[in-house]
């Protein structure tokens, strides 16, 4: 296990706060049950759901909150498919960024249709949460849903303990439930504050629902539950992390 991946931060304050923009990226599509998305919803049927990564800029940093998938292969992960302009690289060349600008990328968490394209980032400072790593390093169980393991343990990651905040502005909140070190990323902007829910929170209408409705794919359905709780605490503006009318609500946020 290299140096950096043991480099473990539980606290932070920073005393300016500093505005940043919101920009998300559309990363490919995957084909999912609509109860995969939303738990015990009863509805079968199958729809498209963005991957999404989303793009900050503020206080002279560029941020990536989530790397998206890899390439498709027809083989892994199906149903899912992306256009050549969605891949991550394409995606910032769009909006004039180039990866090599970025300085900090934050994971939610390292399931492969998130943490798949570190390696696009040769400046960046990797942020993932302690208790996402240690479950990955894990002996058991063997079989770990929705990972490509080569690709998550082959980042070096600054790893956080806890909620903790990454720069003045950008803060992460620890909310496992979709899985085991599930973060959320909190967004100071000029509107007031916004959440980036990540596969804690999946679709507006879960989390515009009440009583909020949970992801239908867990990792521990009571933890899931009770950050929820956590996270409608903040007050914030929520952004969920695959639904499409991210992109259709607000191009950039604010």
């Amino acid at each position: 296990m290299s140096e950096a991946c043991l480099r473990i931060k539980r606290s932070s304050t920073f005393k300016e706060m500093n505005t940043y923009t919101i920009r998300p990226l559309r990363l490919g599509t995957i084909r999912r049950k609509m109860e995969n998305m939303s738990y015990n919803c009863g509805i079968t049927d199958i729809f498209d759901f963005p991957l999404i990564s989303y793009f900050l800029e503020g206080a002279g940093y560029k941020i990536i909150v989530d790397t998206g998938g890899t390439p498709p292969d027809g083989v892994r992960w199906q149903p899912y498919f992306r256009t050549e302009n969605e891949s991550l690289g394409k995606a910032l060349q769009g909006i004039g960024v180039s990866t090599e600008e970025v300085d900090i990328v934050i994971l939610t968490h390292l399931h492969w249709d998130h943490a798949s394209n570190n390696y696009l980032f040769p400046k960046a400072r990797f942020i993932a949460q302690k208790k996402e790593y240690d479950y990955l390093i894990r002996p058991e169980p063997k079989v770990k849903v929705g990972y490509d393991l080569d690709l998550a343990l082959g980042t070096e990651y600054e790893l956080v303990d806890g909620d903790y905040d990454i720069t003045a502005g950008v803060s992460v909140v620890l909310a496992p439930g979709h899985s085991a070190g599930m973060q959320c990323v909190v967004v100071e902007t000029k509107a007031g504050k916004y959440v980036l829910g990540g596969d804690l929170i999946t679709l507006f209408k879960n989390w515009e629902a009440s009583p909020h409705i949970p992801n239908g794919v867990y990792y521990d359905m009571n933890m899931m539950l009770e950050n929820l709780e956590k996270i409608d605490k903040l007050h914030g503006i929520v952004l969920p992390g695959h639904d499409q009318e991210v992109f259709e609500r607000q191009s950039i946020y604010p």
